[in-house]
């Protein structure tokens, strides 16, 4: 699920022939780390320039020094990350339930005691016992709520996928408890950039993303730049017919990276001939 976006490869490759500094930061834990470069080595991405979900999550449990069981929903890559990183993970076998009144009351009943964090990813592998285990572990054991993806929409080939931050909103209608967003466009992802990237003047970075409600969202939290390229699920009749809040609203919109590597380029020549 990790390809690359229209023109990214020229767009990626102008600025690092600018000298300027690059970081991936990005929402996707579906794939290995070691895939996910191995597809994006043809713009010669390091591991140590990429931030995902699965180091947002290993940050915030080692800030809070978490010693419990976590129960995450999301894909394998991300419980092998967590498990790397020390911590115990619970997850549960796909197995149906009784469709009857004992049924039920038995799933809900067969809490883990030791369960003091969830944490709602990405999953194609999604059931109702998942979901109603975390409101369990929120109500009745206090557990922390933690989300990866943001994401409403993920855009597919030709399609668009379920986001994981539905199957957030679901668990927090119910439990009426907010969680800690570590991606975009949460704000204790900040903290995890500042962690991760060191010192930085806001108003000198540029944000590169498609996704109005998770990139625009984040960078405006932020104080950076924006350039939204026209390759996710925005449109240009979105641009020009804007109909979010105003100070989201990207500075500059392009149709894709290829694009804004000829304008840098262009530009680059003309302070040249200055």
């Amino acid at each position: 699920m990790v390809k690359l976006i229209d023109g990214s490869t020229e767009g990626i490759n102008a600025l690092r022939s600018l000298g300027k500094k690059l970081y991936f930061v990005t929402n996707n834990s579906t794939s290995h780390i070691d895939l996910f470069l191995e597809r994006l080595k043809v713009i010669g991405v390091k591991k140590e320039e990429v931030i995902r979900p699965g180091n947002s999550l290993i940050w915030y449990l080692k800030k809070m020094n978490f010693q419990k069981e976590v129960y995450v929903i999301g894909f394998e890559t991300l419980k092998d990350e967590l498990r790397k990183a020390g911590f115990k993970v619970v997850s549960d076998e796909l197995v149906p339930i009784d469709e009857t009144v004992a049924g039920v009351a038995e799933m809900i009943k067969n809490i883990n005691p030791n369960v003091s964090a969830i944490v709602v990813d990405m999953s194609v592998n999604l059931t109702y016992n998942q979901l109603q285990k975390c409101v369990e572990y929120i109500k009745r054991n206090n557990a922390q709520f933690l989300t990866g993806s943001w994401d409403d929409l993920i855009p597919f080939l030709n399609f668009k996928l379920i986001g994981p931050a539905l199957f957030s909103k679901i668990i927090q209608q119910v439990t009426q408890v907010n969680p800690k967003i570590l991606s975009k466009p949460g704000k204790e992802f900040q903290e995890v950039l500042e962690d991760n990237i060191g010192p930085y003047d806001p108003k000198r970075v540029l944000f590169i993303g498609d996704s109005i409600h998770t990139d625009m969202v984040f960078a405006t939290n932020c104080g950076f730049q924006k350039l939204l390229p026209l390759t996710g699920l925005t449109s240009e009749e979105d641009i020009k017919n804007w109909k979010w809040e105003k100070k989201i609203e990207p500075d500059y919109y392009v149709d894709n990276l290829k694009i804004f590597s000829e304008i840098l380029h262009f530009s680059e020549k003309r302070n040249n001939k200055l």
